[in-house]
């Protein structure tokens, strides 16, 4: 390694850590998907069972459950899970990654571009959020990423590399599920957009395809001869119903390019200017001289193609699923900015198609917006807040627009993009302690718990009505049932005297005081009033 690797391999380092500390730990926990492998991990570390966790009084067989075993391992010294033992896995993820994109763009395209390209990634909304997140996104996301690494390699012809990329796409299912086996679908679109059979040779398929299966087939084998109902039904309602198009929605355009636009910000302006340089480049890539460039570009278009098509024709469309897209653009960007940099590629902006994707942006989200039923509502309700985000947004932008054209300009590239990357790390920062304090003081569990303590002393069963169970069972420290319905609340609440149960204020009403209901407590939580109710075994008197 060079000085100059070294020099470029520190900045990485260093920034990757304080992008991924900032605020490392502090983000309440608010959803069911958010808190659910996090109970996992300490259903592990209470029962010991490693291998069937339960979640919800049975047990949990949707997803494999690396990421639950990696939270109890980091939670084992203290014997319990916290808020920020949860996420350090995530946070070691989105780290890796930063590396993994470093140690792929320096191979591709050379040490600059690897740097340009990690920061870059380091500062997508995509990768900052996920990072602070106990969910499987950014495990996976990091498989996916050193995956492409060996897939990169395997195209090269270096020898067992094909070891490597099977591995990490096991690894990657066995973060996620079979989302894992997006690399391998890459690989596929990749060897057959080459129209070479040196590319599918590349992929050692005979020997591949067992090696994977043997990595997998362990998740499915234990279930299959222990809970065999439970995996049939997490593999075809969880999985293959959960994600195979089967029905036409109003928002299957926008969503995909909503969300691909949120994981990518701030970056995401220069994608336009990206992949056109990116099209010139493959145009003549026979007579390209360096075909090494035109080869890994060629790789990243068709992962980043692969993978949008491939997630946008999901039935179920989330945010988090296009967190993959990060490494393919990163690199991409980065390439883009070591040539700009080094005078390959003149910095020009094509404004017809920025001025399309804008258009197209515009559509997406008036498309979404009438797609949802509560967005005009939401709208209506926080414009100020958006409007200030906007106005933020909107300088923020420009500001590094105005540093990349006057570095051009005066021939000082390397200082714009520095400019550029601290704006863009300031405004996602920024942006997200913002919403961070929102979001806590709204969300605020720990506060409820401490006000519940003597409700909860004498009140063996907690149940919930309108509200995510989940994150109540985790702060509270206590298995709480979800009640679909009032009357399946009642079911689960007569069962014991004792009971307590936490609802919305709106499904209050469906609870009458003949069933013997009465009101212990009023609070708020998510912007709500919410109400704790007790149940009598006697109906009062009526006169």
């Amino acid at each position: 390694m060079t000085r100059e690797d070294r020099r470029a391999l520190l900045w990485v380092v260093g920034s990757a850590v304080v992008m991924v500390g900032v605020d490392l730990g502090r983000r309440i926990l608010t959803t069911n998907d958010e808190a659910r492998f996090p109970l996992l991990a300490q259903d592990i570390l209470t029962r010991g069972d490693w291998l069937f966790p339960i979640l919800n009084g049975s047990v949990y067989h949707n997803k494999p459950i690396l990421l639950a075993w990696l939270i109890t391992l980091v939670s084992w010294p203290i014997g319990h899970v916290t808020q920020f033992t949860a996420v350090i896995p995530s946070a070691l993820a989105a780290f890796a990654m930063a590396l993994l994109i470093f140690g792929l763009g320096r191979e591709m395209f050379g040490v600059q571009a690897g740097k340009y390209a990690a920061l870059m990634a380091v500062t997508t909304q995509g990768a900052f959020l996920h990072g602070r997140i106990p969910m499987p996104d950014m495990l996976m996301t990091a498989f996916i990423t050193a995956s492409l690494w060996m897939l990169w390699r395997m195209a090269r012809g270096a020898p067992r590399a094909w070891i490597g990329f099977y591995v990490f796409v096991a690894l990657a299912f066995w973060a996620k599920g079979p989302g894992g086996f997006l690399p391998l679908i890459v690989a596929f679109a990749w060897a057959a957009a080459s129209r070479r059979s040196a590319s599918w040779r590349a992929l050692s398929l005979p020997l591949g395809l067992p090696l994977l299966a043997a990595i997998v087939a362990p998740w499915p084998l234990f279930r299959l001869f222990h809970h065999a109902e439970g995996l049939r039904r997490a593999v075809v309602q969880n999985q293959l119903f959960w994600y195979l198009p089967h029905e036409l929605r109003p928002g299957m355009v926008a969503e995909p390019i909503q969300s691909a636009f949120g994981i990518l910000f701030p970056w995401v302006f220069v994608v336009p200017i990206v992949l056109v340089e990116a099209a010139r480049l493959l145009r003549r890539r026979g007579a390209d001289r360096n075909a090494v460039f035109s080869d890994a570009v060629f790789l990243l278009i068709m992962s980043f193609v692969t993978m949008f098509v491939v997630i946008a024709l999901s039935q179920q469309q989330r945010f988090r699923y296009y967190l993959p897209l990060v490494a393919p653009v990163a690199l991409l960007s980065g390439w883009w900015a070591e040539s700009v940099v080094r005078g390959r590629v003149a910095l020009k902006i094509p404004w017809r198609v920025c001025a399309a994707g804008g258009v197209l942006l515009v559509a997406a989200g008036i498309a979404g917006a009438f797609s949802r039923r509560n967005a005009l509502n939401e709208v209506a309700t926080v414009w100020p807040a958006y409007l200030a985000q906007a106005i933020v947004l909107a300088a923020t932008v420009g500001a590094v627009a105005v540093a990349l054209l006057v570095g051009a300009r005066d021939r000082r590239l390397p200082h714009a993009f520095t400019a550029a990357w601290v704006g863009c790390a300031v405004l996602v920062v920024s942006g997200y302690h913002w919403e961070l304090e929102r979001r806590n003081a709204a969300y605020d569990y720990a506060g409820l718990n401490e006000r519940m303590k003597p409700i909860l002393r004498t009140s063996p069963v907690v149940a919930t009505l309108g509200l995510a169970d989940m994150p109540l069972a985790f702060y509270l420290r206590r298995p709480v049932v979800a009640a679909g319905t009032a009357r399946n609340l009642r079911e689960v609440v007569r069962a014991d005297s004792q009971a307590v149960a936490i609802v919305a204020d709106r499904a209050l009403t469906s609870l009458e005081d003949r069933d013997g209901f009465t009101v212990l407590m009023h609070d708020r939580l998510a912007l709500r009033p919410i109400v704790v109710v007790g149940y009598r075994t006697t109906s009062p008197t009526r006169p």
